[in-house]
């Protein structure tokens, strides 16, 4: 709506010829987004800025369309192109017109106001004054220009008074400043919204001062006046609902003694008529900022003019500026507009008063007849004529000198009486009185009496309302004294102690109880010390918590001072925070969450129209839950006797997560006051309503990747984030559209924007669908849905524990055998048992040394792991037992753990050859075109085995067969397998393979044996290939990590040490950790040798 004022101005000025003779203006527009709330600079707005100058030889930038523009501002000064912008309103650009030097505005600054009320100020001789203003940061900038121009006119600004954002309860602090100024001034000066300008204006006339036409309220409204039509001010009862409890007569009374500063009305004639017809509903009002948007494209057109006359290239921005800056010229609004040096446009203004209205036919927009409006009575014209510039100043002009300020006196008030406020300037010397004299002096005494008694009656009153809140010690009994035992100690919350029953692995908040008149309360302790200083204020505030009592709020016991410390008493409730209950693991049904939230919403209505006026402390675990369900909300209110305390005064390492649920302004403001805003509740029950549906906390799963500290300052300083408002993510979210809008504008930026609990609960109506009126059906509802909940998710536990132990068990039988599983199971030692007859099978990878030097530590691993799993496969086929791998040494027996007879030798020599027939088409992935040599000794001879300790229990084989099986191995030849006598004579009895004999083989330990190879098996020979274990197991085992493999390697090297002293310095050349292993002493290798199994493999 706003730019479409610009074709209209583009072609205004390419059908007049006097601007730009010779030439036409073209625009280009550039969507630059639709930001939420400030506009700032952004990567698109740089790189559409650099599109239009580079691709569409622009010469000069319109808008942007937003308030804030300084980055822009700045990009178009370093390309010397002048930017002129019909909304920005950032005051630095003022401040800094060196930096900026291509920038102008055709809206004026919220500043300039403050030229037009220093003049009506200065017309009626009004110098002292006291400036009323709100908490906003425009009205902050008019009072600073205000003020700082104030000294220069002489004006004495008596005292700034701060007034927060109006809500209901603050119309008692509206009246205070009333009574505690009026006695200082008779000029005021109002900036701040209009509901809380009305109830100052009653206040003062309640005490009688604008009945007598002694004072008057200026006020600065952004409105602007249609004085002919029917939008005029009307102040009566009639259509504006905050005068609604004043007589029609009192509210004229009083409003005559108010002057309004606004914003002019257009004059030109055509102004009405630009509007959007619209067929359906209203026509469309073209906003303000059309009209400068038209404005800015007019002025730039003429300026241009005059550069191109004087010979400058139209896209020298410094020779447009010098024409725009100190100009005057004729708006489309109908009146004259200058421009100052720092390229703001000045402004009109209008004074506005409370006028008879003679003709009797005008009536307001619902019809009722006016006796009173509010109309233009001045304006504002400079003090001199000719070229203008930045310091002239304003003078006070009535419209009409006929119809002057409806003033209630004789004239204007003066700003202070000849005798001062309180008559100190005047001094009569009185000739005595001995009448009067009397007279005066026993009402003196009379008065003295009666303060004295009411005195004393105040007093005793004070006492006992103060004794009402202190809990008598012999009706106090604590029943334990457990402290908050969860990692983040929360002092805000009073949570449960034993409720739910079932401990689903959620970690608590703990708080102490105790029993008070026969009710269980909770124990929340203020200061470890008794030196807290009960003042009149605290004593206060304890007598207002007394008085809170509502079914959604938890009830206030008393403040107990008799155990060596200070404490607040309130009711217990039994099922611990709202916070805890979303950390449960059963679901929770739209049942459920319609009344927790309709409970939280019904106790924030309540305390925002109480006295304790807002919360400030709003999070799910201040949020209750009793024994009926109900939601309770804690943790409110006694800010003075919290700040009080010793322990106030330290920071906790909660503070930061405490800071998850507060509003972006009071997260700015270090100073703000511990009872927040009531804007600052919504925000906080905003991210509240997120926790629930989310129900993975206040900011869902941005916690995982950020800190509390990073999101606190994202929410904080979204200057630093170039304006984007951060908040936390609702794609997720599994619920009705309608909540999720309602949740966003809780957390709207500008606190004005956010709706209040009122309208918030008619905004979440349809979730209160279903809801039982009646409190006793919807606690069994509750309760129900409670333990249906709960029984699913203790038999959902109970199947995962099952299947955990599964699992477990078969992991064990990967490990151990299943006899010795079973009995370790049951904790009993495991029996070292001996074994006649036993095969044990050995090999090794010929040239692994240089394998490993030539390849990466995590390549050797993943060979070996492909590897052994290649085995691994193979052995399942085999009534075999996996003893061991030992980097590249593999160890198998057949025999044992279950005995076999003599079938253990034919199991392993089967073994054997299907290893050596699958290691030729093994592949080594990262080396391809090398293949792998396997070199395999097999023994056969009794052993012993069994499991040493029982934490980390490991299978261990003791004998001379596993040595000389080893040697075997380490004596043999690539490719091949080697096999000693006693096994030849088992294979020769069992039948069906083909060896060779080697000969006299020189054996370490054994002096010469004669040793054999197995060269195959015959032809129709059929194998027996059970499964030594029966049980099937589906857990995946991960591959072992470098490390694992080095610490069996340095286990088994105790163990084979004759065979495995040349493969643990292999080893050691793989990665320097190795080195350890390169350690062992000859003598230790020399050692009987063991073979054991690890519960850790």
């Amino acid at each position: 709506m706003t730019l479409g004022a610009i074709p209209l101005a583009v072609e205004e000025v390419n059908n007049d010829p006097n601007l730009l003779p010779g030439r036409k203006l073209q625009f280009v527009v550039a969507d630059i987004g639709n930001p939420i709330g400030n506009d700032g600079l952004t990567a698109l707005a740089i790189r559409r800025m650099t599109e239009m100058r580079d691709n569409n030889s622009t010469v000069a930038f319109i808008g942007p369309d937003g308030q804030y523009c300084a980055d822009e501002a700045l990009v178009a000064a370093a390309w010397n192109l002048p930017m002129i912008t019909h909304k920005c309103s950032e005051t630095k650009l003022s401040e800094m017109p060196q930096t900026y030097f291509t920038f102008a505005r055709t809206m004026p600054p919220s500043s300039k106001i403050s030229k037009s009320v220093l003049a009506l100020l200065g017309h009626f001789g009004w110098n002292k004054i006291i400036i009323i203003v709100g908490r906003r940061s425009e009205w902050i900038q008019i009072q600073d220009a205000i003020q700082n121009s104030a000294r220069e006119k002489n004006i004495d600004v008596t005292d700034v008074i701060y007034l927060d954002d109006y809500a209901p309860a603050q119309v008692t602090t509206i009246n205070k400043i009333a009574r505690n100024s009026y006695q200082q001034t008779r000029i005021y000066l109002f900036i701040g919204q209009h509901v809380a300008l009305v109830h100052f204006v009653k206040a003062l006339y309640r005490i009688k001062e604008l009945q007598s036409g002694d004072y008057m309220v200026i006020s600065i409204d952004d409105f602007i006046l249609d004085a002919e039509g029917s939008n005029a001010h009307k102040y009566t009862s009639a259509p504006d609902p905050y005068l609604s409890a004043m007589k029609e007569d009192d509210a004229i009374q009083a409003f005559r003694s108010v002057l309004k500063v606004t914003e002019s009305y257009p004059r030109n004639p055509d102004f009405k008529s630009v509007h959007i017809p619209n067929m359906i509903s209203d026509d469309v009002v073209v906003p303000i900022h059309a009209y400068h948007a038209y404005d800015s494209v007019t002025i730039y057109a003429q300026a241009l003019t005059e550069s191109l006359a004087d010979g400058y290239d139209p896209r020298n921005g410094t020779s447009v500026m010098e024409r725009i800056r100190n100009r005057r010229y004729r708006s489309v609004l109908g009146f004259d507009v200058f421009i100052d040096s720092n390229g703001d446009a000045e402004g009109n203004y209008t004074v506005l008063s409370m006028l008879p209205f003679r003709e009797n036919n005008f009536k307001s927009d619902e019809g009722t007849q006016h006796t009173y409006v509010m109309q233009p009575v001045g304006h504002f014209q400079r003090n001199i004529s000719g070229i203008r510039s930045p310091n002239d100043s304003l003078v006070f002009l009535y419209l009409n000198s006929s119809r002057p300020v409806d003033w209630i006196g004789s004239g204007p008030p003066v700003p202070e009486s000849p005798c001062g406020f309180m008559s100190e300037k005047c001094f009569r010397v009185a000739t005595p009185d001995w009448r009067s004299f009397i007279i005066c002096t026993l009402s003196g005494v009379v008065l003295i009496v009666t303060i004295g008694f009411a005195s004393r009656h105040y007093c005793y009153e004070y006492k006992l309302a103060c004794l009402l809140w202190k809990v008598d010690i012999r009706e106090f009994i604590i029943t334990n004294s457990k402290d908050i035992i969860n990692d983040c100690p929360q002092s805000s919350s009073l949570a449960a102690e034993d409720s739910p029953s079932v401990d689903l692995g959620v970690k608590r908040l703990y708080i102490r109880t105790g029993s008070y008149k026969g009710n269980v309360v909770a124990i929340k302790a203020i200061s470890s010390t008794k030196n807290v200083n009960f003042t009149k204020n605290i004593c206060k505030e304890l007598k207002q918590m007394t008085s809170i009592r509502h079914e959604n709020v938890v009830s206030f016991m008393g403040v107990s001072v008799d155990y060596g410390s200070v404490s607040i008493l309130t009711a217990y409730c039994a099922r611990g925070s709202l916070e805890d209950v979303l950390k449960l693991d059963f679901k929770l049904d739209t049942f459920f969450i319609a009344s927790l939230v309709t409970d939280l919403i019904k106790g924030m209505t309540f305390l925002h129209d109480s006295e304790i006026v807002s919360h400030g402390n709003l999070k799910s675990s201040n949020c209750l839950v009793d024994s009926r369900w109900v939601l309770q909300i804690t943790d409110f209110g006694l800010h003075e006797l919290k700040a009080s305390s010793p322990e106030a005064r330290t920071k906790t390492t909660c503070d930061n997560r405490r800071l998850l649920w507060r509003a972006p302004e009071l997260l700015r403001n270090s100073n703000s006051l511990p009872r927040g805003t009531q804007k600052g509740d919504v925000f906080s029950f905003g991210i509240i309503l997120y926790e629930i549906f989310g129900r993975q906390g206040p900011w869902g799963d941005l916690l995982d990747t950020m800190s509390t500290k990073g999101i606190i300052e994202r929410v904080a300083h979204p200057e630093w984030f170039f304006y984007k408002f951060f908040r936390p993510s609702v794609s997720q979210l599994d619920c009705n559209e309608y909540i999720i809008r309602c949740m966003e504008d809780c957390w709207q930026e500008t606190p004005e924007l956010r709706p209040n609990f009122k309208s918030i609960r008619g905004r979440l109506k349809e979730m209160e669908a279903g809801l039982k009126p009646n409190i006793f059906d919807s606690f069994m509802t509750m309760n129900e849905k409670y333990t249906h909940n709960l029984e699913g998710l203790v038999q959902e536990r109970t199947d995962q524990l099952v299947e955990e132990k599964k699992k477990t068990e078969a992991l064990l039988h990967r490990v151990l055998p299943k006899s010795v599983v079973e009995s370790l199971k049951r904790g009993e030692p495991v029996k070292a048992e001996s074994f006649d007859s036993v095969t044990i099978y050995f090999s090794d990878i010929v040239g692994f040394t240089s394998l490993s030097a030539a390849s990466t530590p995590l390549q050797v691993v993943g060979l070996l792991n492909e590897l052994y799993t290649l085995f691994d496969s193979i052995l399942e086929n085999y009534d075999a037992y996996k003893v061991e791998t030992v980097g590249d040494a593999y160890m198998v027996a057949s025999g044992l753990p279950i005995r076999n007879r003599d079938h253990h030798a034919a199991e392993i020599a089967s073994l054997a050859l299907h290893l050596l027939s699958e290691i030729r088409n093994f592949h080594i992935r990262h080396r391809p075109g090398e293949t792998l040599k396997l070199r395999i000794g097999i023994h056969s001879g009794p052993c012993v085995a069994g499991v040493v300790g029982l934490k980390m229990p490991r299978y261990c084989l003791f004998g001379d067969t596993v040595n000389t099986a080893s040697r075997m191995e380490s004596t043999g030849q690539a490719l091949r397998i080697h096999i000693s006598r006693a096994t030849k004579e088992l294979l020769d009895r069992l039948g069906g393979f083909i060896t060779e004999e080697r000969g006299m083989t020189s054996i370490r330990g054994k002096g010469e044996m004669m040793t054999y190879w197995l060269v195959g098996e015959e032809a129709g020979r059929t194998r027996r290939t059970r499964r030594l274990s029966t049980v099937e197991v589906d857990v995946p085992v991960p591959p072992s990590t470098l490390q694992s493999t080095i610490d069996a390697h340095q286990s088994a090297a105790h163990e084979v040490p004759h065979y495995l002293s040349d493969k643990v310095h292999a080893l050691s050349e793989l990665n320097p950790i190795d080195e350890s292993l390169t350690m062992m002493s000859h003598q230790e290798l020399n050692n009987d040798v063991h073979i054991s199994v690890d519960g850790r493999h």
